[in-house]
C-alpha cells in the first residue's frame, strides 16, 4: 500500500471546542519518514562512538598505571642498584680493614697468594671476613728441629737471592703444625717447595709450608693452631730434609722471627 497524496489528520478535543483539521502532503510524509530514519541512525551512530571512545579511554587508563607500576619497578631497581654499590663499598672497606686484600700471584720463590679465589658473593666474602678476623696472630712454632737458614730480604739489583721465611731441619716425617687457627688457601705441589701448605689468618696473615713428604690437609680445611697439617721432608728444591717457612702479612712477607718468640722446640 502507498503513500496517499494527501493525508487528513483531525484534532478532536476533549471539551466541546470546535475540531481542527490539518492537511499533509505526500512529499512531507516522506520528508518526515527520512528524517525519522536519519535521526534513529545519528542516533546509534553516536552510542556505538561513545562505546568506542569509552573503551578507548579506558585501555588509556590501563595504559598509565601500567607506566606507573613500570616507573616504580625501574625506581626500586635504581634504589637496589644504589644499595648494593653502597654494600659492596662498606663490604671492601671492612675486608681492608681486616687484611684481606688481593696480594698478586705466587713468585718462583713462594706460593703464597692472597685470595686466590675469589669470593663467589658477598655472604661468602662476609663469612670469610667473619671466620678470619677471629684467628689469633700465627705466633706458633710450626715444627720442632733446629734453624738453618734464617729470613733474608735479599736484593735482586745486587744479585743477592732473597729467602723469604725460615728453614727447620728435623728428621724425616716430623709433623708440621699450624701456626695459627685459620683456612687452608691452598695445598698441594710446586716445583719449588715441592708438596706445600698455605693457610689464611686472621688480619691479613697468611703462613706457608714447603717441602713437606706428604701433606693432611686439603683447600678449605679449617684448622686449628697446633694442628698437624703435613710432615717434613725434601720434596721440591731441597737437598736435605726440613721445612720451609713463611710468613706474609697484607701480600707481604714478613720475617717469621719477628713474630716467633724464642726458638723452635727439640724434636
Amino acid at each position: 500500500m502507498g503513500i496517499p497524496r494527501h493525508t487528513r489528520i483531525i484534532l478532536i478535543p476533549d471539551h466541546d471546542q470546535s475540531t481542527r483539521e490539518y492537511g499533509i502532503t505526500r512529499g512531507m510524509v516522506v520528508f518526515l519518514i527520512i528524517l525519522l530514519v536519519l535521526a534513529a541512525t545519528l542516533m546509534t551512530l553516536l552510542m556505538v562512538s561513545f562505546a568506542g571512545k569509552h573503551d578507548e579511554r579506558q585501555q588509556i587508563a590501563d595504559l598509565e598505571l601500567e607506566l606507573v607500576r613500570a616507573g616504580q619497578a625501574v625506581e626500586n631497581m635504581n634504589l637496589l642498584r644504589t644499595e648494593l654499590v653502597r654494600m659492596g663499598e662498606i663490604q671492601e672497606r671492612l675486608l681492608m680493614m681486616l687484611g684481606v686484600e688481593d696480594g698478586g700471584s705466587a713468585s718462583a720463590d713462594s706460593l703464597a697468594a692472597w685470595l686466590e679465589n675469589t669470593p663467589g658473593s658477598s655472604a661468602e666474602a662476609m663469612r670469610r671476613a667473619a671466620a678470619l678476623v677471629l684467628s689469633p696472630v700465627p705466633n706458633r712454632w710450626p715444627a720442632a728441629g733446629f734453624l738453618t737458614n734464617e729470613f733474608k730480604p735479599g736484593n735482586v739489583a745486587r744479585g743477592v737471592t732473597p729467602h723469604l721465611g725460615i728453614d727447620i731441619a728435623g728428621s724425616v716425617d716430623t709433623p708440621i703444625l699450624a701456626a695459627a687457627d685459620g683456612t687452608v688457601a691452598r695445598a698441594g705441589t710446586d716445583e719449588f717447595l715441592g708438596n706445600f701448605v698455605e693457610i689464611q689468618h686472621g688480619l691479613g696473615y697468611l703462613t706457608v709450608y714447603g717441602h713437606c713428604s706428604r701433606i693432611a690437609v686439603n683447600k678449605g680445611d679449617r684448622v686449628g693452631g697446633g694442628q698437624v697439617i703435613g710432615y717434613m721432608g725434601k720434596s721440591g728444591q731441597a737437598s736435605a730434609t726440613h721445612l720451609h717457612f713463611e710468613i706474609w702479612k697484607q701480600g707481604e712477607a714478613v720475617d717469621p722471627r719477628t713474630i716467633l718468640k724464642g726458638d723452635p722446640p727439640q724434636s
